[in-house]
């Protein structure tokens, strides 16, 4: 069945049976979709009316892979910005996904490359048995299987995070049955892959390509082997704005790095730049939006929550007042982010345990652990509704928690804000808190690298052995001084104010079900290329874009400090 499945998705009568699928299965959704796609043909008209691009224009190549609407509409909006400076476009996707397809029409992109067609080479399928073989027959470890590589392809985090986000298991261990053969399945998919980039890429030869899911194991040995061509790949993803991206230039440096960061370069420069009030304050105004309601994508994260005093919440979790407060931010376990550092435990799963165990073997703070809010959401588009992972480890691990350890559901109605206020140290692997708390004086203990590592407003572990250690003794571990917290603020006024790209050609719309397909949309607020040139925003972007020496995109010089030349912010 699978086989015969396979073979239908390479002709011509996938997509009709993909549509009459939906159609059938959820008649309601598939109107709203269809209803979509012809207000963004009305919409969109201005973007048909450009100029064609002549036959040896430069090509950017959307590694698309997704049939969502808004993810489809994101990719428009950029490749737009190309597209007016005589850029032609070409989108990978899959032969069943109409929807997107549709859309891509509707802003005058027709030229598509099926996955499908790609991967139906009958040589790449002869290696792909001999891997799969070769890998079946060796013993599975976490471990091992991370540093798994083939040809220029590090596809070893790849499956692991793949298989995990699959499994809403945080811990998934190659060891299982069932695991490793998740792991070997998907290993084809990603030999098939490998092979696929290498042919494809050196016929068409992109001079750009433009990514937003560059990590799992379909699409993450098409990046590693364009970087090892050396051709310039975008990699995007949006903050916790809905008006903006972030976007970062993927290098041999820069391909574990998070888009969303910095160089220590970069840093020291905006630390020797003039530093007031003003950019005080734009730092205080973005944590009161990024928490206060004003971002919707990120209301997400904060379901419900209020303001409250440090009494109110000391009243509230029964704390004892006369101990500080640690408070561990887990991350979304099954959601496993294994791409942008080293760890030093395992896999997110035995972090949590062991850190979990640590706090409840120190008395002398309060703890609180403080499960990730995107649980909720993330569980709900996934259908997942049994045990969260978090307590299940607990249960099957520590067992019934000394009163001194509180755990924080996701769903807590105490505001991350009101934790910073109160927190005397946080502990992550390396979430955005270690470098937000810092701000607020707040010492923070990562337990692996990441885009802040030893920039100087952190407590970095590289041993399990001293992050426990440090655990042990947290209550001692002192607030950052005065020039700690003004580089962690000078850091964190990049990421919020001058790292994300600010669109105004276009708005976001965000819905209240997450589970709807048309939760978050993207509408343009411009109805004639003219006004796109009034607003500058696209041609900012295609102007970095094109410039194969700027990394990070940043505001320019003129929205922020005349006293650094905007290509000394770029390059790594």
């Amino acid at each position: 069945m699978r086989f015969l499945s396979e073979r239908l998705r390479r002709t011509k009568l996938a997509g009709p049976i993909a549509d009459l699928i939906v159609r059938t299965k959820t008649p309601k959704i598939y109107r709203r979709l269809r209803e979509d796609e012809r207000r963004t043909h009305e919409a969109a008209a201005f973007a048909r009316q450009l100029p064609p691009a002549t036959s040896d224009a430069p090509l950017v190549f959307v590694l698309s892979m997704s049939n969502n609407t808004y993810a489809a509409k994101l990719e428009c909006m950029q490749v737009l910005a190309l597209r007016r400076k005589g850029w032609r476009a070409r989108i990978l996707t899959s032969n069943i996904y109409t929807h997107a397809r549709r859309i891509f029409q509707a802003y005058g992109i027709d030229d598509f490359i099926a996955f499908e067609r790609l991967t139906a080479s009958q040589s790449a399928r002869n290696f792909v048995e001999s891997e799969v073989a070769r890998r079946a027959a060796e013993p599975m470890e976490f471990q091992s299987v991370l540093e798994w590589s083939y040809r220029d392809s590090w596809i070893g985090p790849q499956l692991l995070s793949s298989v995990s986000r699959r499994h809403f298991d945080g811990a998934p261990d190659p060891r299982k049955p069932e695991i490793r053969q998740a792991i070997l399945e998907q290993l084809a998919q990603s030999v098939s892959f490998v092979h696929a980039a290498e042919q494809y890429l050196a016929i068409a030869k992109p001079a750009l390509i433009l990514v937003n899911e560059p990590n799992y194991h379909v699409l993450g040995p098409f990046v590693d082997v364009a970087i090892a061509r050396g051709i310039p790949t975008i990699h995007f993803t949006q903050p916790s704005r809905e008006d903006g991206l972030v976007q970062k230039k993927l290098t041999r440096e820069t391909r574990r790095i998070h888009p969303n960061s910095i160089t220590a370069k970069v840093l020291n420069l905006l630390m020797s730049s003039p530093w007031g009030e003003h950019e005080e304050r734009q730092l205080d105004q973005e944590f009161e939006k990024r928490y206060g309601g004003v971002w919707k994508v990120q209301t997400r994260n904060q379901p419900g929550t209020v303001d409250m005093s440090a009494e109110e919440i000391r009243n509230t979790l029964a704390l004892d007042p006369a101990k500080p407060i640690a408070v561990v931010f887990s991350h979304v376990l099954w959601d496993a982010n294994l791409f942008y550092g080293k760890d030093i435990f395992e896999n997110y799963g035995e972090w949590f345990v062991e850190t979990v165990k640590a706090a409840a073997a120190n008395p002398k703070l309060n703890w609180l652990v403080k499960l990730h809010p995107a649980n909720i959401w993330k569980r709900k588009i996934s259908g997942v509704t049994d045990e969260f992972g978090e307590l299940r480890l607990i249960r099957e691990h520590i067992g019934e928690l000394p009163q001194h350890v509180k755990i924080l559901l996701p769903d807590t109605r105490i505001s991350t804000l009101s934790l910073f206020r109160i927190a005397d140290a946080g502990v992550t692997v390396r979430g955005s808190i270690g470098y937000e708390l810092p701000c607020f004086g707040v010492p923070v203990v990562t337990a692996g690298t990441g885009r802040y590592s030893g920039f100087g407003f952190t407590c970095d572990c590289e041993t399990r052995e001293s992050y426990l250690k440090v655990l042990a003794r947290l209550q001692d571990q002192a607030r950052l001084g005065a020039e700690q917290v003004r580089r962690a603020r000078v850091h964190a006024h990049a990421l919020f104010v001058r790292r994300p790209w600010i669109y105004k050609s276009f708005r976001t719309e965000i819905g209240a079900d997450v589970s709807d397909p048309l939760f978050q949309n993207l509408v343009p607020t411009v109805r004639t290329d003219s006004e796109i040139t009034g607003n500058g925003d696209l041609d900012d972007f295609a102007t970095w874009a094109t410039d194969a020496t700027a990394i990070d995109y940043l505001s320019p010089p003129r929205a922020w400090s005349a006293d650094v030349p905007f290509k000394e912010l770029g390059p790594t």
